[in-house]
């Protein structure tokens, strides 16, 4: 045995929200390589299909691709049964989609309201509607692991005008609320 047989999934199933780009999909090809059948997550349904067959053939484990608007309380119903269904467990739930910041400024007196609950339902409601859910499958097994993925906006506030120059939108304001919610979640 060497130390990396320790860190082994063969055989769990994992829901990786936001699977298909960025720190969603890495978070989803390490546990592919540890030997954990992924369940991608994604608004777009080709997105979510085309990753999890990505994952799929680059690690040898069963996947499956479903949609999933986790602002929406149904389909975050729907996604879990689905997930369930697909193996009959779930072990793993990573909280990765979120992100965004709207159309409107990063100051909060010059954010749009529609951009601020957009993106704080994005990041906290999302979040908060996956845990209920899925939950509810590993309470009833006894086994579950659950990651929530916060930023370092929610703990430290930043001097916005590191953005004038860059080219890049501000990060507002509610994205730091929202994130500090997820932290405020995920400690309770």
């Amino acid at each position: 045995m060497n130390v990396f047989d320790l860190f082994r999934l063969d055989g769990r199933v994992a829901i990786v929200t936001g699977a298909y780009a960025w720190l969603g999909y890495d978070m989803a090809c390490a546990l592919a390589e540890a030997g954990c059948h992924i369940i991608v997550t994604s608004r777009d349904e080709t997105r979510a299909n085309e990753t999890a067959e990505k994952l799929g053939n680059a690690y040898a484990v069963e996947t499956l691709g479903l949609t999933l608007d986790q602002r929406s309380h149904e389909q975050t119903v729907a996604m879990a049964k689905a997930a369930f269904e697909w193996k009959g467990r779930i072990d793993i739930l990573i909280n990765n989609a979120g992100g965004g910041s709207g159309n409107s400024p990063g100051n909060i007196h010059e954010r749009d309201s529609e951009d601020e609950a957009n993106l704080i339902a994005t990041n906290l409601t999302g979040c908060l509607n996956c845990c209920k859910e899925v939950s509810r499958y590993m309470v009833e097994a006894g086994y579950g692991k659950i990651i929530n993925i916060a930023s370092a906006a929610a703990l430290v506030g930043r001097d916005r005008r590191m953005y004038d120059r860059s080219g890049m939108a501000g990060q507002p304001v509610d994205y730091a609320a929202a994130k500090a919610g997820v932290i405020g979640l995920t400690q309770d």
